[in-house]
């Protein structure tokens, strides 16, 4: 498998040639592909950066479109690239890639392409849930990705096929996103110009994934564009800079395989211990999903609860290691759908729960935060 490196670019010249020096001096075999797909009406300087790069490494194309598409009609194109090359990765121009990018894709693309359950591979190794904006990380295990139904943008990777079945899909699906689709209802409050909240939904509705590494090949400078009014760093990650032998578990084998609410799946933590195995429940360790969402009679949750089937504390990591080593205490529980608790109160004290088991119950002094956030403030009127 030779895929091809598409590289979407509109009007972030820095941000494109940024991409471009680390591109350059990755690790390829011979005869690789690059595409540079420059969207109509963005900035000259980025047709020039794209005209005038030196690729040695195999043929390069460059696909200026005439008219303008936008973000999303602007991905499709690109994805249907795959027609044409069989396989590509593809990149946002406001990432930079590890030397062995390429060398991972491949992999990846090769071992998974005849899984009809993966529908993508990251190249990213996401580290945050979206919904709480706190940390994320799949249970240990022995290789070295995870599956989640979620379809990161970071850097991606499809073969002819997978892209393929999502183009069916569009064609014959409702892709209006609705407060009841399987997924968080944040999704419906997306821009028009997001393909995000639709691929989530066609993972969700079809029980489909995608492939993470544990370790970055691609980070994010998060540059002030279409999505970003200014420029955040949130997204940066450390990149596994040196080769390493990638370890490909089958998704059949694995634990650390979640929903698109970044919640275990009830049988993997089911292969994890025995405790659970009785009931019928729902993974919410989060508590972002709504009534809606749950259908089975139990719910496994940090969410207030009337009355509870068994009860674990919130103190190893990940959360789900406190029920599967049984940790005594309160705030995880097994309980039944109909004692679920909601409202502001309730919110109230996930955040709180939350807030206190991911900082890991440190608490700054109020005099220190003062000061530090007058510093900061001063900081920001003088540098910007």
């Amino acid at each position: 498998m030779n895929p091809a490196i598409v590289i979407m670019a509109y009007n972030r010249p820095h941000a494109l040639r940024r991409l471009l020096a680390t591109v350059e001096t990755a690790v390829y075999p011979p005869n690789t592909p690059l595409i540079l797909s420059i969207d109509a009406g963005g900035d000259t300087a980025v047709r020039q950066i794209a005209q005038t790069f030196n690729w040695i490494h195999g043929p390069k194309e460059l696909i200026i479109h005439p008219q303008r598409l936008g973000l999303v009609r602007h991905f499709y194109a690109c994805g249907d690239l795959t027609r044409q090359f069989g396989a590509i990765i593809l990149l946002e121009d406001d990432l930079i890639v590890a030397p062995h990018f390429y060398t991972y894709a491949v992999n990846a693309l090769s071992t998974y392409a005849n899984d009809p359950q993966i529908a993508g591979i990251s190249l990213n190794a996401l580290w945050f849930n979206g919904f709480r904006r706190l940390p994320f990380t799949p249970w240990p295990v022995e290789g070295d990705v995870f599956f989640l139904q979620v379809p990161w943008y970071q850097g991606q990777a499809y073969t002819a096929d997978q892209w393929q079945r999502f183009t069916n899909w569009r064609e014959t699906a409702d892709t209006h996103i609705y407060p009841h689709d399987p997924i968080h209802e944040m999704y419906t409050q997306f821009a028009t110009d997001e393909w995000f909240p639709l691929k989530a939904k066609y993972l969700a509705e079809n029980n489909l994934f995608y492939v993470f590494p544990r370790y970055s090949l691609t980070t994010n400078f998060g540059d002030q564009g279409t999505h970003f009014q200014q420029v955040t760093n949130f997204f940066q990650v450390p990149l596994q800079i040196h080769p390493r032998n990638w370890h490909f578990t089958p998704r059949s084998e694995t634990t650390a395989v979640y929903d698109s609410f970044f919640e275990q799946l009830p049988d993997r933590f089911n292969r994890l211990t025995p405790i659970l195995a009785e009931y019928d429940y729902t993974v919410d360790l989060y508590a972002t999903k709504t009534p809606t969402k749950i259908t089975t009679p139990y719910v496994l949750t940090t969410r207030p609860c009337r009355q509870a089937e068994h009860q674990f504390g919130m103190t190893m990591r990940p959360l789900a290691a406190n029920v599967i080593w049984q940790v005594p205490g309160t705030g995880i529980s097994l309980t039944r759908r109909e004692e679920l608790q909601y409202g502001r109160k309730a919110e109230w004290t996930i955040e709180a729960r939350l807030a206190a088991y991911f900082g890991r119950h440190c608490q700054m002094g109020w005099r220190r935060a003062w000061r530090l956030r007058i510093w900061q403030w001063w900081l920001r009127g003088r540098y910007g």
